[in-house]
């Protein structure tokens, strides 16, 4: 992000090849493309603390509708930035706060909140949501607890994007008319304390199993949560030697997230690559959204680019 010294807008995105300019004065709608952004700087400026024009450059390491969270952080890097911008100091809770308020209030988006929560925060937390707050505890688990968790879990891409705001719209209209999803949804929540209680305890192969259990009682929720080649790719990897796993997000598509012991990861990877699935590496991130300065000429350069092409 570049402030500028008259009082354009300019937004240009990497992951969609689109690019978009507009004056502080004439705010756009707050529709596609770019709609998340467009929101966040509309926010910024009806609050009277965005007063000179900005050039916005985005880019994500996965590619969107996914399940992997990328919008919500990106909601919640976005408002970071322009609070860091316009002299701001907000804390992590804040931050994910104002995203929430962003995506579902303000673009009307069909979504939880525990991915903003989750990328302002950063590290492993239990985070519990009620009518009146959310609250996040951090979990209070030694560093060989953690680098054990993070070495046994892989994550696989389907290929396959989605849209979450179909099977959350249902999901959301069956737990108003349906008793049985409300079922669902509180096993689901007792099986996360039990996911808890294994970590702080050092039950790593029973947080897999858990997981498993966790994945069957979502698959349920939906036919859309699941499809034949994630059936299928989850089946293999368990007969590989994983011992549970789950579709990440809303489900359909996107990533697949599995829990494996060390001594079938070979098998798993190899099972997994047969199906076309490809692997992204990652690691457990403990510190959420931070603000690095850097030089940002590269950036302006495909900025420049995406606005004559």
């Amino acid at each position: 992000m570049n402030d500028r010294t008259d009082q354009r807008v300019s937004i240009s995105s990497a992951d969609y090849h689109i690019w978009e300019s507009y004056s502080l004065d004439s705010l756009p709608p707050l529709q596609q493309p770019l709609a998340l952004p467009k929101a966040v700087v509309s926010w910024f400026v009806d609050q009277g603390v965005l007063k000179t024009g900005i050039d916005l450059f985005l880019s994500s390491e996965v590619p969107p509708g996914t399940g992997l969270g990328s919008s919500s952080a990106m909601a919640v890097a976005l408002v970071h930035a322009l609070s860091a911008l316009t002299g701001r100091v907000v804390g992590p809770l804040e931050l994910a706060d104002l995203a929430c308020l962003i995506e579902i209030h303000l673009l009307h988006m069909p979504i939880g909140k525990q991915d903003q929560y989750a990328s302002a925060v950063g590290g492993l937390n239990t985070i519990e949501f009620t009518r009146q707050e959310v609250s996040v505890t951090p979990l209070s688990l030694s560093s060989h607890i953690v680098s054990s968790l993070n070495r046994r879990l892989l994550l696989f891409s389907t290929g396959q994007a989605r849209n979450s705001a179909d099977i959350l719209e249902q999901q959301r209209t069956d737990t108003e008319k349906q008793p049985k999803t409300i079922d669902v949804l509180h096993r689901m929540k007792s099986l996360a304390v039990e996911m808890l209680q294994a970590l702080l305890s050092d039950e790593l192969d029973y947080f897999g199993e858990l997981l498993d259990k966790g994945w069957q009682e979502k698959k349920s929720l939906s036919t859309k949560v699941s499809s034949q080649l994630i059936d299928q790719c989850y089946a293999a990897a368990c007969q590989a030697g994983a011992l549970g796993g789950k579709i990440t997000g809303a489900g359909g598509g996107g990533f697949l997230l599995l829990y494996c012991p060390l001594r079938a990861q070979k098998e798993v990877r190899a099972a997994l690559t047969q199906l076309g699935l490809r692997e992204m590496m990652f690691d457990i991130d403990l510190t959420g959204t931070q603000i690095a300065s850097s030089n940002w000429q590269g950036a302006a350069q495909l900025s420049r680019s995406l606005s004559t092409s």
